[in-house]
């Protein structure tokens, strides 16, 4: 299947756990002319160190070689989304040269944190409605990046795919989140799907990490066949969630990458990678004298659809060879 695109330009404790990064002290004996940069990430150090795999790839290529010309101070919020305010505070109090915030919690955390160190954001999909920016081809404040959103909600492609495995699914789990616009952009998205194709859609609203687990097992009490992710926060507890939805049997479609490598049945959605790879080029910039004010968000480029075959043996799913064919990646 060829890379799908939509184009675009400007159109995510006590003290000291959760926290891993360089301390301050370092960052003063830093050799002269070495940039710092923070970089805020909201999982756990393992997860989060792969995931940015093609961002430190990517500024190494643009010659930004840790410990020569940067040094970068990693923040980890081990999916502990009431912490990030903290967290963001204390990395901007260390006064890096620019902040790096990988997802929707982290980028505002950071937003509320500072208004004048540049910051960098990617995962995010409404700039705008998060208030992370005032306009995308301007953003007028001390953040720009790369969001995910497209000019429509794919939700009903991930629908679609879900029917062409199990065609039989009538009664669908959407585990949405009614303070995420994105979240409620993707339900009315689906909506029409309901008597066109017969559905019964069973929603459950995850607003916060602490209310995360409840809502996934009150979809799996309510006897859903499949469940839709349309949360953010799902991509922080991806591996709870993957383990409570297979022991009952229920099979996941997510909406990127990193959820499908987690266990979802499937995943549709922007690449996860090519967004953080992207957003080197705009801290590049950005570190060699581009305002972020003036530095248009970007819309990510490749849809991807990636289909787990470990999880759907695991469930007794067998996957038609057309939605295979159509796979970018399949996980065996």
């Amino acid at each position: 299947m060829n890379k799908r695109r939509f184009l675009g330009v400007a159109v995510g404790l006590p003290a000291g756990i959760g926290l891993t990064a360089h301390p301050a002290w370092v960052a003063a004996q830093a050799p002269k002319g070495l940039r710092r940069v923070g970089v805020f990430l909201p999982d756990i150090r393992g997860r989060d160190d792969i995931l940015m795999e093609s961002f430190y790839e990517e500024m190494r290529r643009l010659g930004w070689v840790e410990g020569k010309t940067v040094s970068y101070d990693r923040v980890y919020a081990d999916s502990q989304m009431n912490l990030m305010p903290r967290l963001a505070a204390e990395l901007v109090s260390r006064k890096p040269d620019l902040i790096v915030a990988i997802s929707p919690p982290g980028s505002s955390a950071i937003k509320q944190a500072t208004s004048t160190i540049p910051v960098v954001f990617a995962v995010v999909v409404d700039p705008i409605r998060a208030g992370l920016v005032s306009n995308l081809a301007r953003p007028g404040g001390n953040m720009t990046g790369i969001t995910q959103s497209s000019a429509e909600s794919l939700a009903p492609k991930r629908v679609q795919l879900l029917r062409d495995i199990l065609p039989n699914a009538r009664r669908i789990g959407v585990l949405g989140n009614s303070l995420d616009p994105g979240s409620m952009a993707d339900q009315a998205a689906i909506a029409p799907l309901v008597d066109k194709l017969n559905l019964t859609l069973v929603v459950a609203d995850a607003t916060s990490a602490e209310h995360f687990e409840a809502s996934v097992v009150s979809l799996i009490e309510q006897k859903v066949q499949a469940i839709l992710i349309a949360n953010g926060i799902a991509l922080s507890l991806r591996a709870r969630m993957a383990e409570l939805t297979t022991s009952a049997r229920i099979p996941l479609v997510g909406f990127n990458a990193p959820l499908a490598e987690a266990g979802a049945l499937l995943s549709y959605g922007p690449s996860i990678v090519d967004q953080i790879r992207r957003a080197a080029y705009l801290v590049d910039k950005v570190l060699r004298g581009a305002k972020p004010s003036d530095t248009p968000v970007e819309a990510a480029t490749l849809i991807e659809l990636v289909v787990n075959l470990k999880s759907a043996s695991a469930l007794g799913i067998t996957v038609p060879r057309a939605v295979l064919l159509r796979a970018d990646r399949i996980i065996e």
